[in-house]
């Protein structure tokens, strides 16, 4: 039976190789921050924080219609009031410690609409829901408790931002409020960030294109999908062919039929 001594020995030196261990993993990630990702988080901010410096002195509106179809009241927004920061300050953090590069900025109208909700779950889903799109918005309820009045300002506030995932040694992008209440998020290698792909960005950003959100496959997928084009394709090439070969027989049919009614009608006629 192991002493007590011999068991806690065994434990100290369990923990000693774990934090060791942790302490070599520690070091790789950050050897990989400061190497590959801190370079392309401060290309990110340089790119985007000229775009946002030209775009709010050009003062030039993005017209958006038609933003929800859930909320139609909300009518024609424009885009406007650019605003960029890292790590949630105002302006530059620690430049040589960049760990988020946010762009926001608004989509707004002219004044408010209101309408109704009937019923305490559909009020409360309504009331959570715009608190978490951070919509500005007043509710009361009416003499009919169960009946509930909103008003909501045309403002939506819309983000994207470049966060570093540290554990992953990647960078995430994550775009809320930029269509329809939508979030969308995509994981980059550090190698994927480029002029190209930040370009873009800005131009999905700037609603000149939607070709940033497009529908990725896997080269499995894709070989399969390409299988079974060419193998529907195969099946309506062997159909066409087996209508034309029985089209053709119908046809042979029909001459030799017309062929022997001729001779018999011949054949009568020089009998008589």
């Amino acid at each position: 039976m192991m002493g007590i001594l011999d068991r806690l020995r065994n434990e100290a030196t369990s923990k000693q190789e774990s934090e060791f261990s942790s302490s070599v993993a520690e070091q790789r990630l950050e050897h990989e921050y400061q190497a590959n990702i801190l370079p392309k988080m401060q290309k990110t901010y340089r790119f985007l924080k000229e775009i946002v410096d030209h775009l709010n002195y050009l003062e030039k509106a993005v017209e958006v219609k038609g933003y929800s179809n859930n909320y139609r009241q909300l009518g024609t927004l424009f885009q406007t009031n650019y605003k960029i920061n890292t790590d949630g300050y105002s302006g530059v953090g620690d430049f040589n410690r960049i760990m988020q590069v946010n762009v926001s900025f608004v989509c707004q109208g002219v004044g408010t609409f209101g309408y109704s909700l009937e019923g305490k779950s559909q009020i409360e889903h309504e009331v959570a829901f715009l608190h978490s799109k951070h919509i500005p918005f007043t509710w009361k309820r009416g003499l009919n408790k169960a009946v509930a009045a909103f008003t909501v300002t045309r403002r939506i506030p819309i983000l994207f931002k470049f966060e570093v995932d540290f554990i992953n040694s990647q960078i995430n992008l994550l775009i809320n409020n930029h269509e329809n209440f939508n979030v969308y998020s995509k994981a980059f290698s550090p190698e994927a960030i480029n002029d190209a792909l930040l370009d873009e960005v800005v131009r999905f950003m700037l609603r000149e294109d939607s070709d940033f959100i497009r529908l990725e496959i896997t080269s499995q997928d894709r070989q399969r999908i390409q299988k079974k084009v060419a193998d529907e394709q195969r099946l309506r090439e062997q159909l066409l062919a087996e209508i034309k070969k029985q089209e053709m027989k119908i046809r042979d049919a029909h001459n030799e039929h017309l062929f022997f009614r001729q001779i018999k009608l011949l054949t009568g006629k020089k009998q008589k």
